[in-house]
């Protein structure tokens, strides 16, 4: 009785992590935080959003990230010691882990005043489901101190098929 009842919960552990329903021929991976209610409303000082479309983005991988698909929305919101970035992703199936926000320019701006930051994740190393587009999403947020934020005019979210512009 008890080899049967362990069988049971094993199958039923497996079958809830969607390890026993992989979907083998999926490309790219999905998202590792399932996501908080409401999107691309920005709060404090860069409240204005762009959203541009740009394929020619060269997607190679920094420290075992590439570009995630694509960038659903950002917002910028204020800290009594500066603010936080945050954005959103949609992946193109689950299991997207270890995601950040990399700066190449370790956080200085352009010449015009604008940081741009590569949101990148690691894609998982087995076959995984596609499921729903919330079950793909990934959240992900930088502090940025009043130093950084006063030489900055705009911020730009890359992902590999589009951006996302939050201006002051």
């Amino acid at each position: 009785m008890k080899n049967l009842l362990c069988a049971f919960f094993i199958v039923g552990m497996v079958s809830s992590c969607g390890l026993g329903n992989s979907s083998v021929g999926s490309s790219a991976g999905s998202a590792s935080s399932a996501s908080s209610s409401g999107s691309g409303s920005s709060a404090g000082s860069f409240g204005r959003r762009n959203r541009a479309n740009k394929k020619a983005i060269a997607s190679t991988t920094i420290e075992g990230r590439s570009l995630v698909a694509v960038i659903e929305g950002a917002r910028f919101e204020r800290t009594r010691d500066g603010g936080v970035i945050r954005a959103r992703a949609l992946m193109p199936r689950q299991g997207y882990y270890d995601a950040k926000l990399i700066s190449l320019n370790k956080f200085v701006p352009d010449e015009k005043g604008v940081l741009t930051l590569e949101f990148r994740a690691k894609e998982p190393q087995f076959n995984t489901n596609t499921s729903t587009n919330r079950s793909r999403e990934i959240d992900v947020g930088v502090f940025l101190s009043h130093q950084k934020l006063a030489v900055i005019r705009s911020i730009r979210v890359v992902g590999s098929q589009n951006q996302v512009t939050l201006r002051k």
